[in-house]
């Protein structure tokens, strides 16, 4: 059975980076969380550039209310 951290996530692609806790594709340029990926289906897992925005933008609400 291959390992679901050799392919990203998002692209399918298979040129993938170890960076320990997480993984960086290059052909989508993304960086994934390998908790993520033991957890939850692929259309589910969120880049951790996307979790960032996410959090950024809910701060930025909050603080205009």
């Amino acid at each position: 059975m291959e390992s679901k951290f050799n392919i990203c996530p998002r692209c399918k692609g298979a040129r993938i980076i170890d960076m320990g806790d997480t993984i960086d594709c290059p052909d989508c340029r993304l960086e994934f969380e390998k908790a993520d990926i033991k957890t939850l289906e692929s259309a589910q897992i969120l880049a951790v550039s996307e979790k960032l925005d996410f959090i950024r933008s809910i701060k930025n609400n909050k603080n205009k209310t």
